[in-house]
């Protein structure tokens, strides 16, 4: 599975564990939730409910998983079980423009120069 979100804006995951048949099932202990690359998304466990996280992206655009990790064996035990979602991380809405000065020849439109490299021809006028 995936998804996408945008640079600067919080999104929420949530795992629901499943056994074999598709039945959800108990976990022993709370889910932990990790990022691949917490510098391009940052996954955060809900305050109050381990099944749930909490995303953001910071800043550079990107791919990362989003894995949900728990304990399968509600015994003794521990049998590790991990869940992942890819996510991909893109531009934002523009907020701004960053204008680029430059002196060069003109780039199209009146008084350019055109495909010769010469100024426009002036006008000429019929005397008679």
């Amino acid at each position: 599975m995936s998804a996408t979100m945008q640079v600067s804006t919080y999104a929420t995951v949530s795992v629901a564990w499943k056994d074999k048949g598709g039945n959800t099932v108990k976990v022993d202990g709370p889910t932990q939730w990790a990022s691949s690359d917490p510098a391009t998304c940052q996954c955060t466990v809900a305050t109050g409910n381990p099944l749930i996280a909490n995303l953001y992206a910071p800043g550079p655009i990107g791919k990362v998983q989003i894995h949900a990790t728990a304990d399968a064996d509600l015994g003794e035990g521990v049998k590790t079980v991990t869940s992942s979602i890819d996510v991909e991380v893109i531009s934002g809405e523009a907020v701004g423009g960053e204008i680029t000065f430059s002196q060069s020849p003109a780039q199209g439109g009146p008084g350019t120069t055109g495909a010769t490299g010469k100024p426009p021809a002036p006008p000429t006028s019929r005397t008679r």
